[in-house]
């Protein structure tokens, strides 16, 4: 049996309801310019320190890839591919094709589909998010810029942050623990 539509009864506007909603909304804004709660993030002086395990920016690291396309094959975004490198082979003793893969970070999701289906853990995930790109055809790792780690602009001289829930003042920003998982 279909649901049956019930009409919503919507108050009359009223001059009185209008400028009740109006004071309250002042009297919100002037509580928090009184005492803030601000949660703003004071970057590159400050950063959210990452949890053990983020999925940040990939890194391949070339000498443990087999070349299996299997993380080209499985990226729902169609970021990684394959790109074809002559390389001398000392078992066989000449110049033989391999593939290795290459990343588009237009077009990356930070899923961790092709880090999780490495076979031989070739691709890993390193904990920095905050890399900025000038132009976007940066942000299209060759083979060698996709074996440097990225660097994140506040690493080194910025103090790391956390949020934490307290129950007076709701979410609140404090340094986090060099040493801790964040």
């Amino acid at each position: 049996m279909a649901p049956r539509y019930v009409p919503r009864r919507i108050p009359p506007y009223s001059f009185a309801r209008a400028v009740s909603g109006n004071i309250s909304a002042l009297i919100t804004g002037l509580k928090y310019f009184i005492a803030p709660n601000r949660l703003t993030l004071d970057y590159p002086r400050e950063y959210v320190k990452l949890r053990r395990g983020y999925r940040g920016f990939i890194v391949l690291n070339k000498s443990k890839c087999i070349g299996c396309e299997a993380c080209a094959r499985i990226c729902p975004a169609a970021a990684m591919k394959m790109v074809k490198v002559k390389e001398y082979d000392e078992k066989r003793g000449r110049e033989v094709v391999k593939k290795y893969p290459v990343i588009n970070y237009q077009r990356c999701i930070f899923c961790g589909y092709c880090v999780d289906v490495c076979p031989v853990e070739a691709l890993y995930h390193v904990p920095v998010h905050d890399v900025v790109y000038f132009n976007l055809e940066d942000m299209k790792t060759t083979l060698e810029s996709f074996q440097v780690e990225p660097r994140s602009p506040a690493e080194g001289e910025g103090v790391p942050v956390k949020y934490v829930f307290d129950p007076v003042h709701g979410l609140v920003k404090v340094k986090a623990e060099e040493g801790g998982d964040g």
